[in-house]
C-alpha cells in the first residue's frame, strides 16, 4: 500500500498559507499551488442552524445549537502531504485539484462565553454519531430533549463535531448521518478496472441470497466472476457454477445457496470492477476541515465560519469501534500534521479498536470491513504495525509503529487506547502492547492503554443474540468513557497526568495463551459455556484476492487471564466485575446451524451465579453462589461502595456516575434476591 510521505511545510509553505488566508478574508477563492497548503476549504455551506435537543438547557452552559453544513474542499494531490492518498491524482479536475465534499455537523453552546474551549470530534461510525449514545447514554440524533441522555457532554460546555470521512457513505443534507461525495478515478480519461472481492455471511436459513457489490462490475458476463462458498475462513472453497448465480445488475448478484452448508457459510465473490474512488480522501477530510475550522477564518468564498467565536484551546478526537480503527490508521499515515506543522488533534481516544487499522486508503477499499474470526477474516486492515511504539516485526522483519511518522515531525497526539475484553479475542488487542512473539514492549510516553475488564464490544441492550450459544454480556462501560474523556481533556489541555495504563501483561502473568489452564478459567461446560479459540493472525499477502496468509508465520495472540469466576483479572474492573453476580466474558460462540464454535460476532457471554450452594451443586457449577459471597444486601452494597470509591480515587469514575452506580446496585441486589 502506498503511504503518505512525511509532510514538508517549510517557510514557503507557511507564506503560501498566510496568502491563502488573506485571500479568503477578502473573498478571493484562490487555491494554493503545489508546495502551499495541501487543501483549501472552498466553501463551507451552512444548510441548517437551529436549537438542538428542542432547546433543552444544560446546567450553567445553557442550550445548544446544531449546525448542519457541507464542506467543499479542493486538494492538491501533488503536495507532499497528499502523495500517499491512493488514486487522488487520478481523480483530479482539469486544474490539477481533486475536489470532494464532506458533511459537517456541529453541536455548540449557543452562548460562546459558556463554552469550555474544548472541541471533541467524534469520528463517525458508518455515518453515525456514536458518542451521543455511548458517552452520553442518549440517542444518535439531536431533535428531542430526551435524546441528550445524561447531557454530560453538553454540561461540560464542549463543542462537538462530526465530519464525513467514509467515502462509501452517501452525503446526508439533513445531518442525521455524515458522509461524503467523492470523484471517480480514471486513467487518461478512461475507466479504471481491476479485481475486487466481496464476502457475505447470511446468518439466516434460505435457498437464495443477494450479494451486494461495493463497486460496479465492469462486465455482466458471468465468466468474468467466480463465486465460492466455504464453512470456515481456512476451509477449502467450493466453487458455485454460473448456473447457480447471475448478475442482478452491475451492483449485485443473485445466487442459489447450495445444499450441505449451514446458515453461517461464507460466500466470496471475485470479479472485475470499475470506477474506484480515492477513499483515502476521507483521511484528508478530517485534517483539512478541522484545520480550517480551528482558524476561525472564512472559507475561500468569504463566508464566515460557524465557529468563528469558538476557537479551541484543545482538540480531542474520539473513535469508537470502526472509527477507533480509523484513528489508529489516520495517525500512522501522518494525517495529524496540519498545514503549519501543528497537530490537528492534541488528544486522541481510540476505543474498542484492538490492534487493527482500516481498509481505507487502498484501491477498491471497503472502509466498513474488519476482520473477525469468522466474518471478513482475511480482509485488509490487520497487518503490522499493531502498536504505537516503533518495533521490529519478528515475522516479516519490517520496522514501524503507529507513531513512527508523527514522532518524526512532532505531531503525535496524546493517546488513550481503550479496549473491551472482546477485542483481545476478536481484535487481537494483546498485540497493542506485545511484539507479536509474546513479549511485552514499552509504550510511548504519551500513550496509555486500558482494558475495560470482562466487557463485550458494546454493552448489551438485549439479553440474547440469535446466533450465540449463551446470553450476552450486559457489563457496563459508560462510566469509563466519561471518566477517561475527562482525564484526556485534562492531560491535553492542562498537562495533568492521567491514570496509569491498566491492561494485562506477560510479565505479571495476566496476558496468556487462550487455554483453560493458562487462563485459569473455571470448567463451565456443564452450564453450556466452553472456551473458543481467538481470532488468529498470520503474515498475509493482500496483493492476492482472496488474500493469502502464511500459516508458518503466525503471530502470538494472547488473551486476559481470569479469576476463579472467569472474569478478567487485569484492567479497569468496574463493580460489575469486581463485585460480581455472574461470569462476564469478552467472547461468545456461534450456535449450531450458524458455524458452531466460532466466535459469535461482537458479543460476550453472561452466566449468572447460582442463588445458593444447593443450586450450584445441582447444576455442577464450580463457582461460589451468591449467598456464599454476600450474606446480605448490605454486605453486597458495602463491597460495591468500596470499589466505587477506589475507582473515584484513581480518576476512573466521576462523582455523578458513582451515585448512579450505587442506585443501580441497590436494584441489582433486589433482583439477585439478597435479603
Amino acid at each position: 500500500m502506498k503511504r503518505l510521505a512525511t509532510p514538508v511545510w517549510g517557510l514557503r509553505g507557511r507564506i503560501a498559507i498566510m496568502a491563502a488566508l488573506l485571500a479568503a478574508l477578502v473573498g478571493c477563492a484562490q487555491v494554493p499551488t503545489s508546495g502551499g497548503a495541501p487543501a483549501v476549504v472552498e466553501q463551507l455551506l451552512v444548510r441548517e442552524r437551529q436549537p438542538a435537543f428542542a432547546g433543552r438547557a444544560f446546567g450553567d452552559v445553557g442550550p445548544y445549537e446544531r449546525v448542519v453544513a457541507q464542506a467543499r474542499v479542493a486538494l492538491d494531490p501533488a503536495h507532499p502531504a497528499n502523495r500517499g492518498i491512493v488514486d487522488a491524482a487520478a481523480a483530479a479536475s482539469a486544474d490539477g485539484k481533486v475536489r470532494y465534499q464532506a458533511d459537517v455537523v456541529i453541536l455548540r453552546p449557543r452562548d460562546s462565553t459558556k463554552a469550555s474551549g474544548t472541541w471533541v470530534l467524534d469520528v463517525a461510525n458508518r455515518g453515525r454519531k456514536l458518542m451521543l449514545e455511548i458517552v452520553n447514554g442518549g440517542s444518535l440524533q439531536t431533535d428531542q430533549a430526551d435524546e441528550a441522555g445524561t447531557g454530560w457532554l453538553m454540561r461540560q460546555g464542549h463543542t462537538l463535531l462530526w465530519i464525513g470521512w467514509q467515502g462509501d457513505m452517501p452525503a446526508d443534507p439533513t445531518g442525521k448521518t455524515v458522509g461524503m461525495v467523492l470523484p471517480v478515478a480514471t486513467q487518461g480519461g478512461q475507466p479504471i478496472t481491476g479485481t475486487a472481492f466481496e464476502e457475505i455471511v447470511f446468518d439466516a436459513p434460505g435457498q437464495r441470497g443477494v450479494l451486494p457489490l461495493s463497486y460496479p462490475a465492469a462486465s455482466l458476463d458471468p465468466s468474468a466472476g467466480e463465486l465460492t462458498v466455504r464453512t470456515r475462513p481456512e476451509a477449502p472453497p467450493t466453487v458455485i457454477g454460473p448456473a447457480q448465480w447471475r448478475y442482478r445488475d452491475a451492483k449485485s448478484i443473485d445466487l442459489e445457496r447450495p445444499a450441505g452448508f449451514d446458515a453461517g457459510a461464507i460466500y466470496q465473490f471475485r470479479y472485475t470492477a470499475r470506477d474506484p474512488r480515492p477513499m483515502g480522501l476521507g483521511m484528508a477530510s478530517l485534517r483539512d476541515i478541522v484545520a480550517h475550522l480551528k482558524t476561525g477564518l472564512p472559507d475561500a468564498s468569504g463566508k464566515a465560519s460557524p465557529l468563528a467565536d469558538l476557537k479551541p484551546k484543545v482538540t480531542v478526537a474520539i473513535g469508537i469501534s470502526q472509527s477507533g480503527r480509523f484513528l489508529r490508521d489516520w495517525v500512522w499515515q501522518g494525517f495529524n500534521a496540519g498545514p503549519g506543522g501543528q497537530r490537528v488533534f492534541d488528544g486522541m481516544v481510540a476505543t474498542i479498536a484492538g490492534s487493527r487499522k482500516t481498509y481505507t486508503n487502498v484501491r477498491w477499499a471497503q472502509p466498513g470491513r474488519y476482520s473477525r474470526q469468522h466474518e471478513d477474516h482475511f480482509f485488509y486492515g490487520d497487518q503490522f504495525p499493531f502498536t504505537y511504539a516503533t518495533t521490529t516485526d519478528p515475522l516479516s522483519g519490517r520496522r514501524d509503529g503507529l507513531f513512527a511518522r508523527c514522532a518524526a515531525d512532532s505531531t503525535c497526539p496524546k493517546v488513550f487506547h481503550l479496549d473491551s475484553g472482546l477485542e483481545y479475542w476478536q481484535g487481537r488487542a494483546g498485540l497493542v502492547a506485545t511484539d507479536g512473539a509474546g513479549h511485552d514492549i514499552a509504550l510511548p510516553e504519551d500513550v496509555r492503554v486500558y482494558l475495560m475488564s470482562s466487557t463485550q464490544h458494546v454493552t448489551a441492550r438485549t439479553p440474547t443474540a440469535p446466533l450465540c450459544e449463551v446470553p450476552i454480556n450486559p457489563a457496563q462501560q459508560q462510566p469509563v468513557y466519561r471518566a477517561l474523556l475527562t482525564r484526556m481533556v485534562e492531560w491535553a489541555r492542562d498537562r495533568k497526568a492521567p491514570p496509569a495504563s491498566r491492561y494485562p501483561t506477560v510479565r505479571d502473568g495476566t496476558l496468556v495463551p487462550a487455554t483453560a489452564a493458562a487462563m485459569r478459567f473455571p470448567d463451565l461446560s456443564p452450564l453450556g459455556m466452553t472456551l473458543p479459540a481467538p481470532n488468529a493472525l498470520a503474515v498475509t499477502d493482500h496483493g492476492a484476492m482472496p488474500a493469502r496468509p502464511d500459516p508458518a508465520r503466525a503471530y502470538t495472540v494472547l488473551v486476559p487471564r481470569t479469576d476463579a469466576d472467569g472474569n478478567d483479572e487485569a484492567g479497569i474492573r468496574l463493580p460489575d466485575i469486581a463485585v460480581p453476580l455472574a461470569t462476564y466474558t469478552g467472547w461468545n460462540r456461534r450456535k449450531t446451524g450458524f458455524a458452531p464454535g466460532q466466535l459469535c460476532g461482537l458479543d460476550g457471554s453472561y452466566l449468572p451465579f447460582a442463588a445458593d450452594a444447593r443450586e450450584a451443586a445441582a447444576r455442577r457449577d464450580p463457582r461460589r453462589s451468591i449467598a456464599e459471597r454476600y450474606p446480605s444486601r448490605e454486605a453486597y452494597l458495602t463491597k460495591v461502595r468500596s470499589e466505587v470509591q477506589r475507582l473515584q480515587a484513581d480518576g476512573l469514575m466521576l462523582a455523578e456516575d458513582a451515585e448512579r452506580w450505587m442506585d443501580n446496585a441497590g436494584k441489582d441486589a433486589r433482583i439477585a434476591g439478597l435479603p
